[in-house]
């Protein structure tokens, strides 16, 4: 690790944490994957040989501990890691905020899908199982993608569930980013036939409101209504 050698706490910390994938290692962390697969799920990018690094560089620096088991890998967050929690939120909210758009060639659908269904509510999902549908356009193959949805959660796969499908969406990823991160609504989206939909209008209704809106989303939209109404008192 780069040791920058100042007496400085942000300093200190940063040489803990201002290497690549560090800080997503930590977020996959507290999501609550535990398995080396679970958090290499979550950051596809990073090779195995390098997450093991990083684990061992956070356990060493006290932020991580290995679990003891048979197999594969465990880790858990130490006191010092999960007081890591509002530290990622801010920067969640922060880059939403002031960071553009993402680009076409930073989506990926596994990814998207993936953190669409940490933000649905398992409480207001169906009492029996059931699935939705995704047809992508633009995406090198797998293009169809169903969210298995259940009280116990939902989770992507690219492999037919053999579930009853409540609703199917045709869209590009680019297009379903984009209104789940706010930058244009579901209405627009659909007036614009970018986001299209199968389904009774009832399922139609239910799954935008599964499917909901990052959450670090309604924070940047909230300021920005606020900055628009304290520049109308002075218009």
């Amino acid at each position: 690790m780069t040791a920058y050698r100042q007496h400085c706490p942000v300093a200190a910390a940063a040489e803990v944490f201002g290497h690549t994938w560090t800080l997503l290692v930590v977020r996959e962390l507290l999501h609550g994957n535990s398995r080396t697969s679970e958090i290499a799920r979550g950051v596809p990018g990073m090779s195995s040989a390098l997450l093991a690094r990083r684990l061992k560089q956070l356990a060493e620096a006290g932020v991580v501990t290995r679990l003891s088991s048979t197999g594969e890998g465990r880790f858990a967050l130490t006191p010092a890691g999960r007081a890591l929690a509002p530290v990622i939120e801010q920067l969640g909210h922060w880059g939403r905020r002031w960071m553009p758009p993402p680009r076409s060639g930073d989506l990926k659908p596994n990814l998207l899908l993936l953190d669409i269904c940490r933000g649905i509510d398992p409480a207001r999902l169906p009492r029996q199982p059931v699935s939705l549908h995704l047809r992508f356009a633009e995406t090198p193959p797998p293009r169809w993608w169903w969210l298995v949805l259940s009280p116990e959660g939902a989770s992507p796969t690219d492999s037919d569930p053999r579930l009853p499908t409540i609703a199917r969406i045709d869209c590009t990823v680019s297009a379903l980013a984009g209104v789940w991160l706010g930058h244009r609504t579901w209405r627009d989206a659909l007036a614009d036939r970018v986001i299209r939909f199968d389904g009774t209008r009832e399922a139609v209704r239910n799954t935008i409101a599964w499917l909901g809106r990052n959450r670090f989303t309604e924070s940047a939209l909230n300021v920005s209504a606020s900055n628009r109404m304290t520049a109308q008192q002075f218009d």
